[in-house]
């Protein structure tokens, strides 16, 4: 298997592993927990594991000022910041909503890869992000119910551009270089450091969360940084940014098959016209030539 391929396919994983992620959240929340504090346990959780993964391997834990720096500002404004904005914007906004704007983020690391890395797009790349907005719209279009305040719609919007600046800087910035496991461990503890103070300061921390909830905020944060964030870094590496948030989008269908599936959701013709969206945008991306 080359590269290539193997860029694709660690990129599809990933996607799909946070496809599931949300029910897990759900259940945690319901467990006593919250948004903001299940975001905070999700970096905290997982700083033991992964501690002992890299001091396990030859990699080490010793990084330089340059590499701590950049780490922390892609914890800060890239995977801890998009983690909080999005959180916060169901506080004033329906999730659906949120969720749609969020993804909105492919069309930023486009940009950003053509402002900043200097990489060129392709006509049948624009398509592709085109098919994907598409198929999240038909998803996600209603927006449930509840009401709209503006500040949802800011922080859900801010959300995809720290994560497209996530995907763009991770590549840029050389991290997506950087042995995965340290990398993550560092980026997990300066997020877990944010996050926490946010819930300290908003009131959201809490240790009132049974054992069923404590278990699967366990689960959560190995499967987030030993699978899903892992592979997305090295699918990165491999593929670059753009065709890395094209196949990125594939979350939602997981998302819609888990809901089916387990939650008895109706399956819907929007739903299966927005699969159909998303797939061929995935086909035509892992068929195009570099």
């Amino acid at each position: 298997m080359n590269e290539r391929t193997k860029g694709f396919l660690l990129v599809i994983l990933s996607a799909a592993v946070f496809g599931v992620l949300p029910f897990i959240v759900r259940s945690i929340n319901a467990c006593g927990s919250n948004s903001v504090m299940t975001s905070f346990l999700r970096f905290l959780l997982s700083l033991i594991p992964l501690y002992l993964a890299v001091r396990g391997s030859k990699a080490g834990l010793r990084i330089t000022k340059t590499e701590a720096l950049k780490i922390l500002l892609i914890a800060v404004c890239g995977l801890g910041g998009t983690s909080v904005l999005l959180f916060l914007s169901y506080n004033y906004i329906p999730s659906g909503m949120a969720t749609t704007i969020h993804f909105v983020y492919p069309v930023f690391v486009i940009l950003g890869s053509v402002l900043f890395l200097r990489q060129k797009i392709s006509p049948m790349k624009l398509v592709c992000v085109v098919l994907c907005f598409g198929g999240i719209l038909l998803f996600y279009g209603g927006g449930g119910d509840g009401g709209v305040q503006p500040l949802g719609l800011f922080l859900a919007f801010a959300s995809g551009i720290t994560y497209a600046f996530y995907i763009v800087f991770l590549d840029a910035s050389g991290l997506a270089k950087m042995e995965p496991t340290k990398m993550i461990f560092y980026m997990n503890l300066f997020s877990a450091i944010m996050v926490g103070a946010l819930a300290a300061a908003t009131g959201s921390f809490t240790l009132d969360i049974s054992l069923k909830g404590w278990v699967l905020a366990l689960f959560l944060a190995i499967v987030i940084s030993f699978l899903a964030v892992r592979s997305f870094q090295i699918g990165v590496r491999y593929i670059g940014p753009q065709n890395a948030a094209i196949l990125s989008t594939f979350e939602p269908i997981t998302s819609l098959i888990v809901g089916i599936l387990v939650y008895h959701e109706a399956f819907t013709l929007a739903g299966i016209a927005g699969c159909v969206l998303i797939l061929s945008s995935v086909v035509i991306t892992a068929r195009m030539e570099e």
